[in-house]
This record gives structure tokens, sequence and C-alpha cells, in this order.
């Protein structure tokens, strides 16, 4: 089993449900709620994954790019096969499926299983994020934010953060919360950083980082008027995912 440590795994959990999709609709297989009443420690479900394997490299072969996705997954973090879960992470991303491209740009930005190439992962980046995925916005934004592949540019870093924060990414409005207060490539601006940094801390799992983002805000608002920050809260409040841009 390929350890996840140092690795980006956000497009593992596609792959496993799709092998419990696929469990769940095999002819003979019993289903996963009845299962889960059981005791599955005691259970051998080797069997039955290898056939949920099967059907799904049965669809990927014949063009399902889903599958083709979640099988390169599957292999990739879970068979320890990098070769053959590139290659269907490749052929997935030729349809333009916005997961398997900003999957492709991950592993050319830190060259997993193939050379590392910022080139390569920028445009690949670009691709998914031309396809609505939100983190492939946030990372076209950090490679502008960072000078990668094209000149350092804060303003644009900004625009692209603003569309995957948009989108909900957690990354982008910390990122873009971050510029806000900052006043870099955009005008120095609390209430919107009062705002981003809310929404994010209202996503992070990790305690320390909720807290972290917390006290940003809070610095945040110790700068602005009391109606300022009762305005932000507001815009907290009314805020909704937008379609990607």
């Amino acid at each position: 089993m390929r350890s996840s440590q140092g690795r980006h795994t956000l497009w593992v959990v596609p792959a496993v449900l799709w092998v419990l999709a696929t469990l769940a609709v095999l002819p003979g297989v019993r289903s996963w709620d009845a299962r889960s009443r059981g005791d599955l420690a005691s259970q051998d479900l080797t069997p039955d994954v290898d056939r949920a394997m099967m059907t799904v490299r049965a669809r990927a072969e014949s063009g399902d790019v889903i599958a083709q996705f979640s099988l390169g997954a599957a292999l990739y973090y879970g068979a320890d096969d990098t070769a053959q879960a590139v290659g269907w992470f490749r052929r997935a991303a030729v349809q333009s499926y916005g997961p398997a491209e900003f999957q492709m740009g991950q592993l050319y930005d830190f060259g997993f299983g193939v050379t590392q190439d910022d080139a390569q992962a920028l445009d690949w980046y670009r691709k998914a994020a031309a396809h609505g995925s939100a983190a492939g916005q946030r990372a076209v934004g950090d490679f502008y934010k960072k000078g990668r592949g094209v000149p350092a540019d804060l303003a644009e870093a900004a625009r692209w953060y603003q569309r995957a924060a948009d989108g909900d990414d957690l990354r982008a409005q910390y990122q873009l919360g971050q510029l806000y207060f900052d006043g870099t490539g955009v005008a120095r601006d609390y209430g919107a950083a009062y705002v981003w940094f809310t929404l994010a801390a209202g996503q992070t799992p990790l305690v320390d980082n909720r807290k972290g983002l917390i006290e940003l805000r809070n610095i945040a608002a110790a700068r602005m008027t009391p109606e300022q920050v009762a305005d932000a809260a507001r815009r907290v409040a009314a805020w909704k995912p937008s379609p990607s841009r």
C-alpha cells in the first residue's frame, strides 16, 4: 500500500467511492448497508473488491472517463503501480475531465511518477481550471503568486484565487483573505479579509488551522468599525458557492 505521506491525496476519495458504488450494484453481492450492520472486520471482502476492480477496469477500457480516473487513483494510492496509474489518469485527462487534469497537474508539479515540470503542471492546471476545477484555479493562482512558469503577478494570482474561493476551495479562501489583509495584489480590505478567513475557518478540518484562521479574522475585525464587522458577518451568513467562471 502506497503511503500518502507527502502526497496530495485529494482524489483518492472518488476512487474509493467508485469501488463501493460498484460493489453495491454487482449481481450477487450483498448490499453494503446490510454488511455495515455486521462485523466487517470478520469478513473477507477481497473477492468482492477484486470483482469491483475488474468491473471498473472493464468500464475504463471501454472509455468511461470516471472509471479511468478512479482506476488510476486506486492503482496509484492502493496498488503502488505508478506507471499504469499515470496512464489511466492521462487517458481521463485527455477527455477533458477536470479532476484528472488537476491530478496530472499534481503529478508534474511534484514529480510523482513523472519528471517534475512546471510548464506541464501549469498547463494541466489551466485545463482543469477551464473545466470547472476550483482546485485547478487555485493552483494557477499559486503559480502566479510564486512566479513558477510565469512572471510573478500578485494581481493575477488574486484573480485566480477569487475564482477558486468563489467555488469553495478552502486554500484559495485563505490565500485571498491574506492578500486582502496585506493589501498585496488587491487593495487592502479588512472586511473582505474577515469574510474569507471566516469561510475558510468554517470548513478546515484541522483544529489548529481553524484557530489560526479565526485569530486572523479577529485581527482584521480589530481594525474595522463595529458597523463594518456587522456588515462582514452578514456577508458571511449570506455567502454561497458560485458556479465556476
